[in-house]
């Protein structure tokens, strides 16, 4: 189990939504490269974003069974 988890902040919401892009293509990245584990990435429908987020971004991996596993996600909180 892995878990990782970073906090940033920005000057301006253009870049928060960038760096959150940004790190779910390192998620995707190790996901893909490193463990072997073909994800699909995309966008959380709004009953499905985290708590407060304006956006939230994710890789989900198909399991054998057709169900899929959310393997990681990325949020955009907005700039306050």
């Amino acid at each position: 189990f892995l878990w990782q988890e970073g906090h940033t902040a920005h000057a301006t919401a253009q870049e928060a939504i960038e760096e959150t892009e940004r790190m779910l293509e390192v998620y995707a990245d190790f996901a893909e490269n490193w463990m072997a584990l073909p994800v699909i990435r995309g966008r959380k429908t709004e009953a499905e974003r985290f708590a407060g987020a304006i956006d939230t971004y994710c890789i989900e991996a198909l399991m054998q069974d057709g169900k899929a596993l959310q393997a990681g996600t990325s949020h955009f909180l907005g700039q306050n």
